[in-house]
């Protein structure tokens, strides 16, 4: 899978990297026969969660063919983003299986300054993130921060990624599910209706296109959503759009039935049109990636009798790649495109192209041999028991066999940091 198309041709590989695609039939020292199978760039997945177990979590990526994920920082109270990002740079990412890049994770939004900004963009973010919901974590972020952030990133081409629900709406709603005497695991997502998201999608596109930012917006989930985004691209503004793994494999009926606690995610899961306008957005251009939003367990809120209390997030690293090509591929969706979404988007996006993300002359010799006649089942939650077409054979990361045969070989961990946009990475 070249950035041209699918051709046949030997990848000659020169130590990490790429040296040259050659005519078949090269006679390298060594050589990996990948008849029968497809070799396709190692996934990039550009939303992730790994620091509450990074050695488990980049062991799935690696078997599930994603050899480069995007992380978020993890700051701890009073942490600058700067610093939350050179600890999890230094203590986190030499305990990972495959390559890791960082987003500078704004947990205190009120404290804020450019200089911040500043500082995680030249220890090589690659991006910043905020909040406009969450207001009981402290991690919801005024309009006049989300502005100024905005105003701080642009000059520096750093991504602003926006989870974008409307927090203050969402306490409402809860506090009147909860009076009504709901307190089922399905009020969960009568909180978060499609309303909030949208809501919050358009205001958070007005003041990014004020402040000429690159606005990347998370796990879009609605119909209404991509349409405000796909209206506001026409008009100029320059706003991606991420869509994750479960909003396109799964819908709201999961969540309303007697196991409804165990698929519970934000945004909650959308009923079959907006899946289906999701899809859409996949095939004309509008979606720009397709992330895992990956957490190693699912967050636990403060203990309540009610749904507020109950846990959610889904730990889909190792299904993303899997899941996609599977989907896609049934819907008629091409190869190149599910390698746009999954690899070479997500690397360009982020600053991690050329290194990443396409099988090119001088990228890391990160490779995937993919096998789309083996069937296969997903065993991981919330997509346990899940039948995919195509099985994953191979993995190499940066010229390395780090996957055979579905498993991972060897228990030492091979990661490293990857800088975005090749800006330098110095010490605190």
């Amino acid at each position: 899978m070249t950035p041209d198309g699918v051709r046949a041709l030997d990848v000659v590989i020169e130590g990490e990297r790429i040296r040259e695609l050659a005519t078949p039939g090269t006679r390298p020292r060594r050589k990996i026969d990948a008849s029968g199978c497809y070799v396709l760039p190692g996934g990039v997945d550009p939303h992730t969660h790994l620091l509450g177990d990074v050695g488990t979590s980049t062991a799935a990526a690696a078997v599930g063919g994603t050899t480069t994920a995007i992380s978020f920082t993890l700051p701890e109270p009073g942490e600058k983003p700067a610093g939350a990002l050179a600890r999890a740079r230094d203590d986190h990412v030499p305990s990972s299986h495959v390559d890791v890049a960082l987003h500078a994770y704004v947990a205190e939004p009120g404290r804020l300054t450019r200089a911040d900004v500043d500082e995680v963009a030249e220890l090589g973010a690659a991006g910043i993130k905020l909040f406009t919901a969450y207001p009981e974590l402290g991690l919801q972020a005024s309009d006049r921060v989300v502005y100024e952030t905005c105003r701080a990133a642009a000059p520096l081409g750093l991504p602003v990624l926006v989870h974008c629900e409307n927090g203050d709406v969402i306490a409402a709603l809860v506090d009147e599910l909860l009076a009504a005497g709901r307190t089922d695991a399905a009020s969960f997502a009568a909180a978060r209706p499609p309303e909030v998201e949208e809501e919050a999608v358009a205001r958070v596109l007005a003041l990014a296109g004020l402040a000429g930012a690159r606005l990347y917006v998370v796990h879009v989930s609605t119909q209404g959503a991509l349409e405000i985004l796909r209206e506001g691209r026409r008009h100029g503004g320059e706003a991606l759009v991420e869509v994750c793994i479960h909003h396109l494999a799964l819908d709201a009926s999961r969540a309303e039935g007697p196991d409804a606690g165990s698929y519970l995610t934000v945004p909650p899961l959308r009923s079959r049109e907006h899946v289906e306008a999701l899809w859409k957005g996949l095939r004309d251009g509008s979606v720009a990636t397709v992330g895992s939003d990956h957490a190693p367990r699912p967050y636990q809120p403060p203990p309540a009798e009610d749904f507020t209390g109950l846990p959610y997030g889904f730990a889909g690293i190792g299904a993303r790649l899997p899941l996609l090509l599977s989907l896609g591929r049934e819907r008629g969706l091409a190869l190149e495109r599910i390698c746009e979404l999954a690899c070479a988007s997500p690397a360009r996006i982020f600053g991690l192209a050329p290194r990443k993300g396409a099988i090119v002359p001088g990228a890391d010799a990160d490779l995937v041999l993919w096998d789309p006649d083996l069937a296969g089942t997903l065993e991981s939650p919330p997509y346990g028991g899940v039948s995919i077409r195509g099985r994953i054979r191979s993995v190499l990361l940066r010229g390395a066999p780090v996957v055979e045969d579905g498993r991972l070989l060897g228990a030492k961990p091979a990661g490293r940091y990857v800088s975005a946009s090749g800006r330098p990475t110095p010490e605190l």
